[in-house]
């Protein structure tokens, strides 16, 4: 009972490392654009 409770749990937290990570990469490739006033010239 014990393991298989465990086996759940690795599973479940799995799962949601996975949702959390790729949904850092849709953020991660978001660069917003320089303003003017901050580029070097």
């Amino acid at each position: 009972m014990k393991k298989k409770l465990l086996i759940v749990v690795a599973a479940v937290t799995t799962v949601v490392a996975s949702v959390i990570a790729s949904s850092a990469c849709v953020f991660f490739f978001y660069q917003p654009e320089e303003p003017k006033c901050l580029q070097k010239r």
